[in-house]
């Protein structure tokens, strides 16, 4: 069990300033032991460190929960955590204390490894930021994300995370970016467009499409990095994903009808809407009643992959999700309108939106009151 009370040890007062991922070390620690549920945190510096850590840490620290105070004398022997100021420390490192803690006569001490270290230097900081980026990689999204969406936007978050931006101006801003690739995706039907006109509105469509779904990423990575991770934040970024998806399939099913006409190209429309309206429906269902998060993927990790796995229904909506992730339907909306037909895409979202919509229903009729009267 996380002790209620920590103390922070000053390292030198040339290491107090050092920073990672945009927070200086020793705030990071203590918006990470305060996130985790510690309640007072004592600072053990020495008058310099004291001196910076009141000019220039301690403004940023003003909507934290836990207590800080200064101790002047010895640490108490009392179960606290005792850390070094510079120390990497990482929320799962907390979330699993006894893995990566030792009790030291009456207190804790980390245990320190390849991914809990003392941060000393600008190289230590850098090989520190790895270790942070190199974890969001593997823990977020499939292989098209982790391969290449990270690959582009982690660095972007990495400098971003420098300015102190808040992550939901960069949500703001990417919806957008999404909301610019519909526009696009529209003027290639203007009248009196010439055919290579068309063309090129079309394939700027799909990329500004495809570069929100690489940048999607961006608030999120910098939300961790700066750890401003919020559950308005996690809506906020549901928000502009939906909006932005909606409003380019809104956009190529025009483009549909347009080049296609007749009922048929109506009813796809239609069954596409509707399928969208069901899936999203069952997870924001869920993410209002049962989650602290706002955010889609809440739905997959905290839900789905923890119901029967001998279930052929939760076992096929598992293996089959990733066709409904963005970063793989944004790809082939980009590849698509490569080839100057995005709108051939319509039939094939609407079988998937619809399928997708009628399997999660029957799984959370099934399952979801079930499963948290349990929790």
């Amino acid at each position: 069990m996380l002790p209620q009370s920590a103390v922070i040890k000053g390292t030198s007062p040339q290491t107090i300033g050092l920073k990672v991922a945009g927070l200086f070390v020793i705030e990071r620690n203590i918006k990470l032991l305060s996130g985790a549920g510690v309640k007072k945190i004592s600072l053990l510096l020495s008058e310099d460190e004291k001196t910076f850590f009141y000019t220039k840490i301690a403004r940023h620290l003003e909507n934290i929960d836990a207590e800080i105070a200064i101790l002047e004398g010895k640490i108490p022997s009392d179960g606290s955590i005792v850390i070094p100021s510079t120390i990497l420390l990482q929320q799962y490192q907390l979330q699993n204390f006894n893995l990566y803690f030792k009790k030291n006569k009456k207190n804790y001490e980390p245990i320190f490894n390849d991914e809990m270290f003392i941060i000393n230097s600008k190289h230590d900081c850098q090989k520190a930021e790895k270790i942070l980026s190199d974890y969001i990689i593997k823990n977020t999204g499939g292989f098209i994300a982790q391969k290449i969406n990270k690959r582009i936007s982690i660095p972007i978050s990495r400098k971003l995370a420098n300015t102190r931006i808040h992550p939901n101006y960069l949500t703001i801003f990417n919806m957008l970016i999404g909301l610019a690739s519909s526009l696009f995706i529209l003027l290639s039907v203007k009248e009196g467009n010439s055919q290579l006109s068309a063309y090129l509105f079309m394939l700027m469509g799909g990329f500004l499409f495809q570069a929100a779904s690489v940048l999607d990423g961006v608030d999120g990575e910098v939300a961790k990095f700066t750890l401003k991770v919020s559950k308005i934040g996690g809506w906020l970024d549901t928000i502009s994903d939906n909006t932005t998806l909606l409003l380019f399939l809104i956009s190529t099913s025009y483009v549909f009808y347009r080049f296609m006409g007749g009922l048929a190209s109506i009813i796809t429309i239609a069954v596409l809407f509707t399928g969208l309206a069901l899936m999203l429906a069952n997870i924001i269902s869920y993410l209002s009643k049962y989650s602290q998060s706002g955010s889609l993927v809440a739905y997959d990790k905290e839900f789905l992959q923890k119901l029967p796995q001998n279930d052929k229904l939760v076992s096929f909506s598992l293996k089959m999700k990733y066709i409904t992730k963005k970063e793989l339907f944004s790809l082939f909306f980009f590849l698509f309108a490569f080839t100057g037909k995005i709108y051939y895409i319509i039939p094939l979202a609407a079988i998937i939106l619809v399928a997708a919509g009628i399997i999660l229903s029957i799984i959370n009729m099934k399952y979801l009151k079930k499963f948290w009267e349990m929790q």
